[in-house]
């Protein structure tokens, strides 16, 4: 006979926000895009709208890529060709053979393609550096040029002064940046110990930081080790449930295509509490409302493993012998927010507590 005992209670009604946390500075990777369910962006990455709903979405600020096209005018794109995120601006097709930047005169780029998008007044001409730093000046949002470009440093710093962020490898490189520049730097590294990250920041000098697509490296003895020593600590693009675990661990900025957390007051709250005996123990919840513009977060306290689902797409799977507690956000578009918690055998979770918030 199944044995479990699951109390829950649930409301959804407007709630204040709790004692407030400390979470990472969030920035949207490649500004706040979206896509639909046929895979098609709707906000196109790297765009001057994926600015203005970075803005809209509560983001400190975005992330860009500055590459060069054939005659050196520096545009924002992250792939070397523009097959994933362009269409013919004649009729709107796909293009069928890669099209490669650096193969493409800037009139060439600008006359013949235009970005993807399922909003006819978003297909519009790649941005030029100077175009998305105006967008993000207008909008109040601080970037984050992803870039090997020492032009590209040099035009952020004269429309920004030092409030921008400079972010890519190599000491040596970014030491010349820090000659002329007393922005924030961040540097991106793939290996090394805490003590040797911390003997690389020390040549660079300045505010200053390390980021790093290896999650396995940011231990919270690792975080910590740089966090004293007033270094920033960015998580770059984890995969879930590493951005959350990050988190936990100490980061100190999360760039992401997805997490997010707001500081707002939320539309909706729901509440579970669970424990699994023999099998397990499921909390599923909804806000039952269709929203344009969202976002969900979930505080958990557990001990045992648990799997959390959100919005039927971002899976964690979380475990721990001792009470843990962690908080994951999730950005959606036009979305009922929802969530699935699963307590698996011999788990108890002290405290879900889902908040639902609307842009």
């Amino acid at each position: 006979m199944k044995r479990f005992i699951l109390a829950l209670i649930m409301c959804a009604t407007i709630v204040s926000v709790s004692a407030q946390k400390k979470y990472p500075t969030m920035f949207a990777h490649r500004g706040c895009w979206s896509k639909n369910d046929a895979n098609e962006f709707v906000v196109p990455e790297n765009s001057l709208p994926a600015v203005a709903m970075a803005k809209t979405m509560g983001y400190k600020g975005i992330e860009c890529d500055v590459h060069y096209t054939k005659d050196k005018r520096m545009v924002i794109l992250h792939d070397a060709t523009l097959n994933r995120t362009m269409r013919r601006a004649s009729d709107y097709s796909k293009l069928d053979k890669p099209v490669r930047l650096d193969e493409l005169t800037f009139e060439e780029l600008r006359r013949d393609y235009v970005l993807e998008s399922e909003n006819p007044e978003w297909r519009t001409p790649i941005p030029t550096l100077e175009e998305l730093l105006s967008e993000c000046k207008k909008q109040g949002v601080m970037p984050m040029l992803h870039s090997a470009l020492m032009e590209s440093y040099h035009v952020a710093q004269e429309m920004f002064g030092n409030e921008w962020i400079c972010f890519t490898g190599g000491v040596e490189h970014l030491q010349k940046v820090r000659e002329f520049s007393d922005c924030i730097i961040l540097l991106s590294i793939n290996d090394g110990s805490a003590e040797e990250n911390i003997a690389r920041l020390e040549q660079i000098g300045g505010r200053c930081g390390i980021s790093t697509m290896k999650c396995q490296l940011y231990t919270p003895e690792f975080c910590k080790a740089l966090t004293d020593r007033g270094y920033i600590v960015q998580a770059s693009i984890f995969p879930t449930p590493y951005e959350a675990i990050a988190q936990r661990n100490g980061i100190t900025y999360q760039l992401s295509d997805y997490s997010i957390m707001p500081t707002h007051k939320p539309i909706h709250k729901g509440r579970g509490v669970l424990k699994a005996t023999t099998n397990d123990a499921t909390w599923k919840w909804s806000c039952e409302e269709e929203l344009e513009r969202g976002a969900l977060t979930l505080d958990i306290e557990f001990k045992g493993e648990v799997e959390i689902i959100i919005n039927g797409k971002q899976k964690y799977t979380l475990s721990h012998d001792d009470f843990s507690c962690y908080t994951i956000g999730s950005r959606s578009f036009n979305t009922t927010p929802n969530l699935k918690v699963t307590a698996k055998p011999g788990t108890q979770v002290k405290k879900a507590v889902a908040r639902v918030y609307k842009y």
